[in-house]
């Protein structure tokens, strides 16, 4: 493999019709057209099935491709109307499918059979006799999230950072607040935003009561609980979802005693949310892009050689976009496409360990979609992409590289501060996005008598984060509903515990690795079936796990918890 001396530019040109646009509009008149040919079909034969599974597969590589342009220079009114085309054409293909499954209800015994026994391929039956959303219900979803993501685009943070008050968006005034060198700029960059925010937080709170109340309003007529859809579409149960949680409590303890720990190395009596979000940052060592390659190749070589060579590859074939560039967003994004076997990343890398971090992460993410086998189905990727599976592989990725670097390091000094920062990406996974989850939770019981003001929506994130954290911090974050898109997401609600989920289920696998012979054949096969079974059944399948059972959940805990112990060690 080339060496790589600085951070690649991916090629999408070699990819479907790349940025060439008038052949994508080509393409997706064409599959309008074909979609139109259904409205006619009353009852589905296997060919208008396997039709209908070619459109939506096609569709969606034209939503991972809109992702990659929304890091290129595409004016901005050629961008919105391919991605309006795209989720026009995705709801007409959900819409026929719907109409197909209420002509399915309507048949005799004798009918269904007679129909069925034509259909050799099963998974098309089983799609069709599963709910789905009204397609009315997701079209208004749809349009509530596209209004969220208007108002942020549209942001403007007016912040004094030394040189004079200036006009920032959302992402540059986000990105210094969580990674200036200087504390002090992080700090009025932080309040410049959370400003702004409070001035649009009346609208949000509007977009976010009504996105609630639609889906109360669904599941109350489907007589289910508001957290069962996210659980089904996550492949886990309830039982699960309880066990892990149990695990994270039953060492909350500790966790605080890092942040006491944390605050007192600052002297101070508590931190602020801030603080703790960047408190490692000026102290951990710069990685220079040759280093993380290298790193990432050398982490994950000891786990599946294989996982190696698939990096060597993505890089090689330009997969990877991982310049810093005026306009390009702070965060990362893997875009699959499945048929083609590939995926593009993007990322900004500023040689820091996190960008380091978030490329792994990434990676991770695009090893999971080579496993991934395409198949004929009438749902979206999005709607059998389990969160929970999504972000096993990434997370493993990411923690196979942090290990990694930290075994590398032979100053003690910068093995604690690397240490303290590995603590804080677990409490981040552990308390932070525990407190959103809990924050949901509660939104949703309370929004079942009615929208909830503004000032009921800030008070129960206060109480929420402070839970979550063990009222360990001397102060929150409250503009944090109105910063993270999850939120807003249309088409799942409760985008949060996933994330938890995939980081302990991940080191409960990394330790898995290292202890059980044949474990790279088994996690491929396992993420190759992706959808196919729920999570749950799938880990039980490969790996002989129970994951409704506290023991895996309570033994990669304990795992977690050696971080701290180790850190007070380095004192």
């Amino acid at each position: 493999m080339k060496t790589f001396h600085s951070p690649t530019r991916w090629n999408l040109n070699n990819l479907l019709h790349g940025l060439d646009m008038d052949r994508w509009d080509q393409q997706l008149n064409v599959l309008g057209e074909s979609l139109k040919a259904f409205h006619t079909t009353e009852i589905p034969c296997e060919q208008d099935l396997f039709r209908l599974s070619d459109i939506i597969q096609h569709l969606d590589s034209a939503e991972s491709f809109y992702y990659c342009l929304t890091v290129e220079e595409i004016a901005p009114t050629t961008l919105s109307s391919f991605h309006s085309t795209i989720t026009s054409l995705t709801s007409e293909a959900r819409t026929i499918r719907s109409k197909w499954q209420a002509l399915l209800e309507t048949m005799s015994p004798a009918q269904w059979e007679d129909w069925s026994n034509t259909i050799p391929h099963r998974r098309f039956i089983a799609e069709l006799t599963g709910g789905t959303k009204s397609n009315d219900s997701l079209a208004t979803l749809k349009s509530l999230e596209e209004k969220y993501l208007a108002l942020v685009r549209n942001l403007t943070v007016h912040a004094d950072l030394g040189e004079g008050e200036k006009d920032l968006p959302f992402a540059e005034a986000n990105k210094i607040a969580m990674t200036h060198a200087d504390p002090a700029m992080r700090e009025l960059a932080f309040q410049g935003l959370n400003r702004a925010l409070q001035e649009k937080a009346p609208e949000a709170a509007s977009i976010y009561n009504e996105m609630v109340g639609l889906r109360l309003e669904d599941q109350k007529r489907d007589h289910v609980n508001y957290l069962d859809d996210s659980l089904g579409a996550n492949g886990i149960s309830s039982a699960t979802l309880h066990a892990m949680w149990d695990a994270v409590d039953s060492h909350l303890d500790e966790f605080s005693d890092y942040l006491t720990l944390k605050a007192n190395e600052a002297g101070k009596e508590k931190l602020s949310w801030l603080e703790l979000m960047t408190a490692s940052e000026n102290a951990l060592p710069k990685v220079p892009y040759p280093q993380a390659i290298e790193r990432t190749l050398n982490s994950l070589a000891t786990i599946d050689p294989k996982m190696s060579e698939f990096v060597k590859e993505t890089l090689t074939n330009n997969w990877v976009d991982a310049e810093t560039r005026p306009g390009k967003p702070f965060g990362g994004f893997c875009a699959p496409f499945l048929t083609q076997g590939e995926s593009r990343i993007s990322l900004s890398y500023d040689n820091s360990l996190d960008s380091a971090r978030r490329l792994a992460h990434e990676l991770g993410h695009a090893w999971h979609f080579k496993q991934m086998k395409t198949r004929n189905t009438l749902r979206s990727l999005d709607e059998t992409l389990e969160m929970t599976m999504a972000e096993s592989a990434s997370i493993l990725f990411e923690t196979a590289l942090i290990e990694d670097v930290i075994k590398g390091t032979i100053d003690p000094a910068i093995k604690k501060s690397i240490l303290g920062w590995k603590v804080e990406q677990s409490i981040n996974y552990l308390m932070s996005i525990r407190a959103a989850y809990l924050f949901e939770t509660a939104f949703y019981e309370k929004r079942k008598s009615g929208p909830l003001p503004l000032e009921e929506m800030e008070a129960l994130l206060l109480s929420t984060q402070q839970k979550a954290y063990g009222n360990g911090l001397a102060a929150y974050e409250p503009c944090l509903w109105m910063k993270y898109p999850h939120f807003f997401r249309s088409d799942l609600s409760f985008y949060n515990y996933p994330y938890s989920f995939g980081f302990l289920f991940s080191i409960g696998l990394l330790e898995l690795a290292r202890k059980r012979d044949g474990f790279a054949r088994s996690f491929q096969a396992f993420l190759s079936e992706t959808g196919m079974l729920p999570l749950e059944e799938l880990t039980k399948k490969h790996f002989n796990i129970d994951l409704s059972q506290p023991a895996f959940w309570q033994q990669t805990m304990k795992r977690v918890v050696e971080d701290v112990n180790e850190y007070k060690q380095c004192m």
